[in-house]
């Protein structure tokens, strides 16, 4: 299973998304408006994408949920726009995430790609993709899950195609191990 990540468009979208092979596409919140939301949707065609609002999206939180708790790929996934960081979890996150039993969690907020896991669980943060955050990029993420569960997570420069972060992660009685 594909799955193309991406966060904090904020109404624009730099990256192509018909040239990336993906089966699931997230979006973690921040989007832009209803229709810059609808010429996402259209443009990824007959493939899924899982979408939460952000902090900026008051006009699409009427449309959109603030989490999403779901599997993919035999994997659970809880979605969320403000986790604030892996680090510290606003509570409420953190209640979804243990009740859930969440394997992977989503997030965006910061503009700061990340990947990592803790406690067995993978967090991953495909940075801001329409704007350039702290770290000077725009950024998106490629999660891709095999048929064992095991995690192969990679963040992207869109400007300049660069490799950003790249790990991999098994997966051993539920939890991620990075390998």
């Amino acid at each position: 299973m594909k799955l193309l990540v991406i966060s904090d468009t904020h109404g624009e979208m730099p990256l192509n998304i018909n040239k990336i092979d993906f089966d699931v596409m997230i979006h973690a919140g921040d989007i832009g408006n209803p229709a810059f939301f609808r010429e996402i949707d259209s443009a990824i065609g007959e493939k899924n994408m899982l979408a939460v609002y952000g902090n900026t999206d008051s006009v699409l939180c009427e449309y959109l949920p603030e989490t999403v708790s779901t599997e993919i790929g035999g994997t659970k996934f809880f979605i969320v726009h403000n986790l604030t960081a892996p680090h510290r979890i606003l509570s409420s996150n953190e209640s979804a995430i243990k009740s859930n039993r969440s394997e992977i969690v989503v997030f965006g907020h910061t503009h700061i790609p990340a990947v990592e896991e803790r406690g067995g669980i993978l967090f991953v943060n495909p940075g801001s993709l329409g704007k350039s955050g702290l770290t000077c990029h725009r950024s998106f993420s490629t999660v891709e899950i095999d048929e064992t569960g095991n995690v192969s997570a990679k963040i992207f420069d869109v400007d300049s195609s660069e490799l950003l972060i790249s790990k991999k992660f098994n997966k051993v009685n539920s939890l991620f191990v990075e390998i």
